[in-house]
């Protein structure tokens, strides 16, 4: 498990249904944030002229979800030769937030998305730390700078994330990340 630690007051906890005491993981948060995308996408007025998008769809006899995920981004170049990629909200009206003291600051829904993916593809590239080293869940991660255009870079990811389908006492379900790394 890949650990997390939320903002005080954050809307994503990465803690698991079964366990809400228990310790929070990125895997978890990760697959909360881009749910949490996909619901306000699917609800929310889109700024106008935006391509941004995800789709989730998840097949619950193999219990992986196919997610895409592309952002318009900003890219611009930081300190020591470094180039720093910003995502600004595609959907109006979002109330997410990071909180404070936690892993993650991003001022936005899709700002957070972005660096989640990229944090467990950090994680993911280092094969000692893959629960099931032949599995890779995170299949393309890329930045691409455009060649004109207001927003000047896209992101790009392709992930097969593991789930979990939990039972919820009474009835119902939710679904959730599964941890994959250690």
């Amino acid at each position: 498990m890949a650990p997390y630690t939320s903002g005080s007051g954050g809307s994503v906890s990465g803690v698991s249904y079964t366990d809400p005491q228990g310790a929070a993981s990125l895997e978890r948060a990760v697959y909360e944030k881009l749910a949490l995308l996909e619901e306000e996408e699917n609800n929310l007025p889109r700024v106008a002229e935006r391509t941004d998008r995800v789709s989730i769809t998840v097949n619950l006899s193999t219990k992986i979800a196919s997610i895409d995920l592309l952002l318009n981004v900003v890219a611009a170049n930081a300190a020591g030769g470094a180039t720093a990629y910003t995502a600004t909200h595609y959907l109006v009206g979002s109330t997410f937030t990071s909180g404070t003291g936690g892993d993650s600051s991003a001022p936005n829904l899709a700002q957070a998305a972005m660096e989640g993916v990229i944090a467990l593809k950090l994680i993911e590239l280092n094969p000692a730390r893959k629960l099931n080293r032949e599995r890779t869940v995170i299949t393309r991660c890329t930045h691409t700078l455009a060649a004109s255009g207001g927003s000047n870079a896209t992101f790009n990811a392709l992930l097969e994330f593991p789930i979990e389908v939990i039972r919820l006492p009474g009835s119902g379900s939710v679904i959730e990340g599964k941890v994959f790394l250690t």
